[in-house]
């Protein structure tokens, strides 16, 4: 009964993203329907847990936030079934007849559904309270947040990273506030929400730019790796990152696909959110303006204006959070040589090395799955349907990737122990947003069928 009323907490913040992604993207076309839907946890939680951070920052009891939420969703969830009835009606004829659904293929993305949920379930019964990192860093911060009072306290702890954000831990609270204990089926539930929710993004988008059977088979192996389900259930910040990262990267991509301009406003505040969910998540903001900044010079230079709108509320709180209340950061405080470190080659082998055997075996699977997928794609090769804007999810994963490359080679921890610790987690942001890369890339079922005959 816990689990099911944790569940059912977090379903307001659900509808509130839900609501938000649809008054800002109201298109209804059938195959953005799936992608609004499963965009609406990463807006809805994020959303919520700035606001409430606004909320007790002013000396507000976080319970009055939580009651206040509720019924302003309530009111939002019926205003826009008054608003948009005619519109909903009309598109849901086409949604039940109209999806290009292989019976085969639904009964294989049925069982690696089925195989994602056994696995979330069976890592999440095993570390209930999350790994060590998440109980440090986010789990028993929620417990300071509930409590009220002392809650600032949690700055000043010597264990874990103090100055990380808040997305988590808000999320966490605002639950256990809804369930009136601090019960652990609170972060297990809304870290399963999150790798559904993931899964669900990445079938929606391919499904939207190649059709459903391709996007069946990536998240048949997205989702079948126990890698992805004991990341998601460690209940740590990577999962949700890279949910938000892959939302940014995927209304990019769409965004120069389609020349919906309010795609901009969502990429925007998605790289926002990114910066509210871990310090990682700045070089998505950087590397995003980069990326719009270069859109906006090929096609409309006025659709920057969307996505800094977009991004400007997650920013602003985000810049609140860091300059009134987090310590400094524990890399960019230390004390580095930065030249002994940069001329210094033995560090770029050792990261070569180690990162080049991560991503062939990101985990402890018997068989490296990613490595047979890169093999797959070498084999059938590039889909003959060039998809404009790819390059802006290769440029977003480039960025990352060079950005972690340049916080390891300057690092003031032994090289060899932060790479060991941290290595797999920061490949996990870029993970889902590489499969949407490679799968849109790579020839489909479809193309390899009319190929043969």
């Amino acid at each position: 009964m816990t689990a099911l009323l944790a569940l059912i907490s977090l379903l307001p913040r659900l509808l509130l993203g839900l609501g938000i992604v649809h008054v800002v993207w109201s298109s209804l076309e059938k195959k953005y329907i799936l992608i609004k839907l499963f965009l609406a946890g990463a807006v809805g939680f994020g959303l919520s847990s700035q606001l409430a951070f606004l909320w007790i920052w002013l000396g507000l009891p976080l319970t009055t936030y939580v009651i206040v939420e509720t019924v302003f969703v309530i009111a939002l969830t019926l205003w826009m079934l008054f608003r948009f009835k005619k519109d909903l009606s009309s598109a849901l004829p086409p949604l039940r007849s109209g999806w290009d659904v292989n019976p085969i293929w639904l009964i294989l993305l049925t069982f690696g559904s089925a195989i994602f949920v056994v696995n979330l379930l069976q890592y999440g019964f095993q570390f209930p309270h999350g790994s060590m990192d998440a109980w440090m860093n986010w789990n028993v911060v929620s417990r300071f947040l509930v409590d009220g009072d002392d809650w600032r306290n949690t700055f000043s702890r010597s264990m874990g990273h103090p100055d990380y954000p808040l997305f988590i831990t808000l999320n966490n609270a605002i639950t256990w506030i809804f369930l009136k204990k601090n019960t652990v089926w609170g972060p297990i539930s809304f870290h399963i929400v999150i790798a559904f929710c993931t899964a669900g993004l990445l079938f929606s988008l391919i499904n939207a730019v190649k059709g459903s059977l391709q996007a069946s088979l990536a998240v048949i192996l997205f989702a079948t790796q126990l890698f992805i389900a004991e990341m998601g259930m460690s209940q740590l910040a990577d999962f949700p990152i890279s949910y938000l990262i892959l939302g940014t990267g995927g209304c990019t991509l769409l965004y120069v696909i389609s020349g919906e301009r309010r795609l901009a406003i969502l990429a925007g505040f998605l790289a926002g959110l990114a910066a509210w969910t871990k310090n990682e998540g700045i070089v998505v903001v950087l590397s995003g303006l980069f990326i719009w900044i270069i859109i906006a010079f090929i096609r409309e230079r006025t659709v920057i204006k969307e996505y800094l709108l977009g991004l400007a509320f997650p920013l602003a709180v985000v810049f609140l959070f860091k300059i009134f209340l987090a310590p400094s950061n524990d890399i960019f405080s230390a004390n580095i040589n930065f030249l002994a470190k940069i001329t210094n080659w033995d560090r770029y082998l050792l990261i070569f090395r180690e990162a080049g055997s991560t991503i062939w075996k990101p985990g402890e699977d018997p068989v490296s799955l990613i490595g047979l997928i890169m093999v797959y794609g070498l084999i059938i090769g590039r889909s003959e349907k060039r998809i404009k804007g790819l390059w802006t999810i290769g440029l977003l994963i480039l960025a990352q990737l060079s950005a972690y490359f340049v916080i390891y080679l300057i690092t003031p921890h032994d090289l060899y122990w932060h790479l060991w610790t941290s290595l797999s987690r920061l490949y996990m942001h870029i993970l889902p947003l590489a499969f949407l890369l490679f799968f849109v890339w790579i020839k489909s079922p479809q193309e390899l069928e009319s190929k043969e005959s």
